[in-house]
């Protein structure tokens, strides 16, 4: 059985310490790494498991907590290489990083960095095939599909919608929600969608279950989101940081 385990739930722009900025970890896979994504990691004992991290866009809160994490696998003495997926940039971001003296990886001496940018990458981890499709952001955004003998779980990482990936049918939907459709006009404007167009994309899904991520608390509560996506789709739910679901 997998486990799903939502380390940050939190947009960008949502105010206070009860939710962090975006990322999850599922069977040895870390999606997007937001700030305090490293502490949660080692606190959950989940560090020294990461195989594969896959980034959907370079906005700091979906990125701004990667170098912690190599850096500590670093300082563990990790052997196993890493492998990133992300759209073009990274690699310059983490050059201006390592610039600052601190060496992040050495295959003589300790694990390989394996970094794939593209905005349409495929990787397998074990028996987990993870596709990438460009969605709809106002920078680039892939979205991931995980496939393996289990389930099927689609993220968007941030996008507006609709988005156009050839998806018909997956089991496990984990969707941006960072306003409600009273703000659609703010959705559109930076690249977001909102609760009820996540619920509408779950049914179009044909989902089992969608997760409402990325959520906002500036304009309205995330509680207001959940109320707006469940009134489409029923098995919507609203997870909160370091809770976690049996797949």
């Amino acid at each position: 059985m997998s486990t799903l385990v939502f380390l940050g739930t939190g947009a960008g722009g949502f105010r206070g310490s009860s939710r962090q900025k975006s990322s999850f970890y599922l069977d040895g896979m870390l999606f997007d790494c937001g700030a305090g994504t490293c502490g949660r990691l080692e606190d959950l004992g989940l560090l020294d498991k990461v195989d594969a991290i896959f980034i959907s866009h370079l906005h700091s809160d979906h990125v701004s907590g990667l170098y912690d994490v190599l850096v500590a696998m670093v300082v563990d003495r990790r052997k196993r290489p890493v492998h990133i997926c992300s759209p073009p940039g990274l690699s310059d971001v983490l050059k201006l990083y390592t610039a600052l003296g601190n060496k992040l990886s050495d295959s003589t001496q300790g694990f390989e960095l394996k970094i794939k940018e593209s905005t349409s990458p495929v990787l397998n981890i074990g028996n987990t095939k993870v596709r990438g499709f460009l969605l709809n952001h106002v920078v680039p955004n892939v979205g991931y599909l995980v496939e393996n003998k289990e389930y099927t779980l689609f993220y968007t990482g941030d996008t507006a919608f609709p988005w156009s990936a050839p998806i018909e049918k997956v089991d496990y939907l984990i969707h941006e929600a960072t306003f409600t459709h009273q703000f659609l006009d703010f959705a559109k404007k930076y690249g977001h969608s909102t609760a009820k167009e996540a619920a509408q994309a779950a049914l179009k899904l044909n989902a089992k279950r969608l997760f409402l991520f990325h959520v906002d608390n500036r304009s309205s509560t995330p509680e207001e989101k959940h109320r707006e996506a469940k009134e489409i789709f029923a098995e919507s739910v609203l997870p909160q940081d370091l809770q976690s679901f049996n797949l």
